[in-house]
């Protein structure tokens, strides 16, 4: 059986490696996500203070939880994205207009990181 050889007219080559960079950025993303989830749970600072240990806040578990969840909606809309460009690029139809359901993903992970940000700036114990 012969492999899926689309000939390369155009961008299609250009367009291929759109999807990959895309896809390698959400996971990415991801792992970000992840790390910083682990990190809240055990309460690791990159810079650590002086002298005073502290226990953690009663927020870094519901927040670690909020990252690891975002870290999965980046993975899920990264593949989503994925498959549907890659489809697309088959079916040799443009695909570089953003889709809905992609911004909405993207828009919420946008959400996830300024209340992590504000949340961090705010208490002093996480």
């Amino acid at each position: 059986m012969r492999g899926l050889v689309i000939q390369n007219t155009g961008s299609t080559a250009r367009d291929f490696c759109f999807l990959e960079r895309n896809i390698l950025s959400h996971l990415k993303l991801a792992l970000l996500f992840s790390v910083l989830s682990s990190s809240l749970i055990l309460h690791a600072r990159l810079v650590p203070e002086s002298g005073e240990k502290s226990n953690g806040s009663s927020l870094s578990i519901p927040l670690s939880g909020l990252q690891f969840a975002a870290s999965l909606l980046a993975i899920v809309g990264g593949l989503w994205g994925y498959s549907n460009g890659y489809r697309d690029l088959l079916d040799m139809r443009a695909f570089l207009a953003g889709t809905k359901p992609h911004l909405a993903v993207m828009v919420a992970i946008v959400a996830v990181i300024l209340v992590t940000c504000v949340i961090l700036l705010v208490d002093q114990d996480l």
